[in-house]
Order: structure tokens, then sequence, then C-alpha cells
């Protein structure tokens, strides 16, 4: 039953999936990082967006929507994965094609995003825990 209550929300599981994303994005950006040196190296990006984008389009779901702002069921959004893709942007340094200027604004945005989904997420936790304990 409690693990009904906190995972089945359709907004707690895209949360989820942000802060999966954004932790593979730290590792991936590290990555770039620690290669922008290495010769012939590709950088790597994570696709996500596309996916989690096309999962919430309206009527690809079983449910029943009465309103098209709301999300669709969990089950569709359940199955979508930050994956790892090597990037072709055409940017090339002489040695590989990592800009480590680009690499660190895409640091800084992962940042954010993380920061948000957590403090977001952490919200959902707290309400739960003031209706457990009650106000005081």
């Amino acid at each position: 039953m409690l693990e009904k209550i906190l995972f089945d929300n359709t907004a707690n599981i895209l949360l989820g999936k942000m802060l999966d994303k954004a932790a593979l994005s730290q590792r991936v950006i590290s990555a770039n990082v620690a290669n922008v040196g290495t010769p012939g190296y590709r950088r790597l990006g994570v696709s996500f967006e596309e996916k989690m984008k096309h999962a919430l389009r309206p009527g690809l779901t079983k449910m029943r929507r009465t309103n098209q702002r709301h999300l669709p069921g969990p089950d569709s959004i359940r199955k979508i994965r930050p994956e790892v893709v090597q990037i072709e942007d055409g940017y090339w340094n002489g040695i590989n094609n990592v800009n480590i200027d680009e690499e660190m604004v895409e640091l800084a945005k992962n940042q954010l995003d993380f920061n948000i989904a957590a403090k977001l997420l952490n919200g959902t936790f707290m309400s739960l825990r003031t209706a457990i304990r009650g106000r005081r």
C-alpha cells in the first residue's frame, strides 16, 4: 500500500526519470571532459527528452483523460530510460569533437535540472511526512 502511495504518482515517476537522466548525464559529461585531449574520442550525450516528449503526447495511453492537460498514465513513462549516444555535431578541434566550453555549459544545465527535480520530489516527501505526523 505504501509503495502505491509513494511511487504510483505520475508526477513522481517523471521526477524520478529526470533524476535518472541527470545522473547519467553527469557521468557522460565527466567522460567527455576527461577525454578532451584524447585523439579520436567521440563526444557522448544522453538521449531522453525526445522519448519523454513522445510518451507525454496525448492519445498514446490506454487511459482516458478528461482534460488534455492531464498527464498520461505511468505505464508508458516507466518504460523510458535515458541512453548514452554518440554526438556528431560537426565540431572538430583538431583532436576530437569535444568542446570544453560546451561541456561546462551542459554541466551547469544538468546541475540545475537535478536540483529542480530533487527539490520537487523532496516537496512530495515533505507533504507525506506532514500528513503522517500531522501539523504541530
